[in-house]
């Protein structure tokens, strides 16, 4: 099975998972913090992956073949920041816009996952070969540099929004700041 495709089936399966956890209300007793919960952690593992890429492929060069992967994966974490801005919006708050200015205006978490989606959208929009020629590609790669302010917002976001301290958002927080250090230290 050829990468792409494998990409595509495993998010494919997990957009299944995510259908199936809407359709079965008995699976958990608050369905719509689970899709959130859910769409918006495996956002953060893709995007975190999209950055681990730079890492490996530099200390193993015969993985440089990769390399095009982490624009899909780049596009399905968008995809699922989508569901899960939208699982926030239409399920949690009903289009309630007073509600949801509330509640974003008491947590800093919600303004970090709100940046981070600002900055994504542009990536997304603009991850297509024809943008790369549209924009140039000095500029393409300004507009995607921003991959390394988005992510690292993605993560605190998750990593505060949890009502106490746990370990898989600090290990997820701690690896981006890690592939950043490492960026900006031996990157071209």
């Amino acid at each position: 099975m050829h990468p792409k495709q494998l990409i595509v089936l495993v998010n494919l399966l997990l957009l299944l998972f995510i259908v199936w956890l809407m359709l079965s209300a008995t699976q958990t007793a608050d369905i719509v913090s689970e899709l959130r919960d859910r769409s918006g952690r495996w956002a953060c593992y893709l995007l975190l992956a999209t950055l681990l890429f730079t890492p490996i492929t530099h200390y193993r060069p015969s993985l440089r073949r990769y390399l095009p992967l982490r624009r899909h994966l780049g596009l399905w974490a968008f995809a699922l920041l989508m569901i899960h801005l939208l699982v926030w919006i239409v399920l949690e708050f009903a289009f309630d816009w007073l509600l949801m200015w509330q509640e974003i205006d008491s947590n800093l978490f919600i303004w970090l996952g709100l940046l981070s989606s600002l900055l994504l959208l542009p990536l997304a929009l603009t991850s297509s070969h024809w943008a790369m020629r549209k924009l140039g590609y000095r500029k393409w790669q300004g507009w995607h540099s921003l991959t390394y302010l988005a992510v690292p917002l993605a993560l605190g976001h998750y990593f505060m929004a949890q009502k106490v301290i746990e370990i898989e958002p600090l290990i997820l927080l701690i690896l981006v700041v890690l592939v950043l250090v490492w960026r900006f230290k031996y990157a071209r």
